[in-house]
């Protein structure tokens, strides 16, 4: 049986430009560094609940502000390791060396100015927001957004350095500095936290140290330790305008997709501030648990990036979507297994968040509705939305996630929530069918050759 699954695989798998086992050992290296990251997400999370329902409330509530900022030049690093794939697929190791200094120079800039911006107007947006919120809330989520912005500095670096290094390949370099970041703020966070009482402030300390320690990780990496492509410290205060420009045409419609994204996540902050603390942290460690069941698919997203990427900077379009479609129909399969495996594991994942009586029972409700739904509709609509990009087609996947997320997660999962009284399982019947919607408008477009077509075309022009 082993055998012949090995055999299909190599099937699917083995082309001209990857194998399967070569696909096989990054698929399982970043399936550990996305765990990894969860895991120390998660523990971090229970670390906060620890101090109380309030104070892993106002992290939640602060969560998306943050998440709308740090997507800005996370799109950006994301736009810009594309660039590093095709140029790795066309083997220019000038474009290669040129991009991760430009990326990572970008990110830091663009991160400087949002981060003082976020820091400034911390407690105007907090109080805008959520102005029928507890004093002791707006306490903590404006000590605690202070703290992630100054983090957003060190931390972009980081992450720009990161998605490169995987996006080439080196996931095993990729996985060594999400163990670095994560091992100190796991380390950082027990201390501030559990040792010394600081609550918020010790979680938000906890980010900023640990997120500078992996900066200068990752710099020694891409400058000493595994500098394959000869990149040097003027690389990244060099810019040259035709790989600018393609770094801003791919993150830059990516950015504002997340913006927008994030935009509508505030608003379903806003509409589920009206209930409960209780329901509030209920809905926040239920997001952190569905995110270990999510763990192989993320790594599948990962993959996507590199092998699309690679195969449409070596200018095998068709081998794209080849790969995309074939990367869906296993990544089905290894969601069904995870959701088999862990679920039974639930009741031990809950006592790490010290879920009260009353928010234990909306923690299940609220998983059992994603969880169960994850395997048929997740990949669906998340692989190709990364293909998609790849193959410069950031516009159209840009406005599908938008308009699911407004009419599906805003519209609909108000109306579920608040109208109809269903509380927080309503915003994850919303989910549900927002993964829904935007699977099947991208599968669509992935099955025309709308996205490619164009793109052929100018290959055929430059090659004349």
């Amino acid at each position: 049986m082993l055998n012949a699954l090995q055999n299909h695989m190599e099937k699917l798998l083995t082309t001209e430009q990857f194998t399967y086992k070569q696909l096989r050992g990054m698929f399982f290296t970043l399936m550990l560094d996305t765990f990894f990251i969860f895991f120390i997400g998660m523990v971090s999370t229970a670390l906060v609940s620890s101090v109380g329902e309030a104070a892993i409330a106002a992290v939640s509530m602060v969560g998306t502000i943050n998440g709308l900022v740090s997507l800005v030049f996370t799109s950006m690093a994301t736009g810009g390791a594309i660039v590093v794939a095709r140029a790795k697929g066309r083997g220019d190791f000038a474009d290669i060396r040129r991009t991760i200094g430009e990326v990572t120079g970008l990110c830091g800039a663009v991160a400087t100015v949002l981060s003082a911006g976020l820091y400034a107007l911390a407690e105007v947006l907090v109080r805008a927001l959520y102005p029928n919120v507890e004093p002791l809330l707006v306490e903590y989520a404006v000590s605690y957004m202070r703290m992630m912005a100054i983090s957003f500095i060190p931390f972009s670096v980081f992450n720009a350095v990161f998605n490169i290094l995987r996006n080439l390949g080196n996931t095993r370099q990729s996985l060594v500095l999400t163990i670095v970041i994560n091992v100190m703020h796991l380390i950082l966070s027990i201390v501030f936290i559990n040792f010394l009482h600081m609550g918020v402030t010790g979680s938000g300390l906890s980010y900023i140290l640990a997120r500078l320690i992996g900066m200068i990780v990752a710099l020694l990496m891409v400058l000493v330790f595994y500098n394959d492509y000869g990149v040097t410290l003027g690389n990244f205060f060099h810019f040259k305008a035709s790989t600018t420009r393609e770094i801003f045409s791919l993150g830059m419609p990516l950015a504002v997709e997340s913006l927008l994204l994030q935009g509508g996540m505030l608003l379903v902050q806003v509409y589920l501030a009206k209930l409960t603390t209780a329901a509030l942290a209920a809905h926040a460690v239920a997001n952190s648990i569905l995110n270990l069941y999510m763990v192989p698919g993320n790594a599948l997203i990962s993959l996507t990036s590199t092998v699309c990427g690679q195969c449409y900077g070596a200018g095998k379009y068709e081998l794209t979507r080849t790969y995309a479609k074939n990367l869906i129909r296993i990544g089905r399969v290894i969601l069904l297994v995870t959701v088999a495996v862990l679920y039974p594991l639930t009741p031990f994942v809950m006592t790490m968040y010290h879920a009260t009586a009353e928010g234990a029972p909306i923690i299940y409700e609220a998983l059992r509705i994603g969880v169960f739904c994850l395997p048929f509709l997740w990949c669906d609509s998340n692989i190709p939305s990364m293909a998609l990009r790849c193959a410069g087609d950031s516009v159209y996947t840009g406005t599908v996630s938008v308009v699911a997320l407004v009419l599906c997660r805003c519209v609909a999962g108000y109306f579920l929530t608040i109208p109809l009284g269903l509380g927080v399982p309503g915003v994850w019947i919303s989910l549900v069918i927002e993964w829904a919607a935007r699977g099947i408008a991208l599968r669509l477009r992935m099955r025309g050759d709308t996205w490619l077509v164009p793109k052929k075309a100018e290959a055929d022009s430059k090659g004349t």
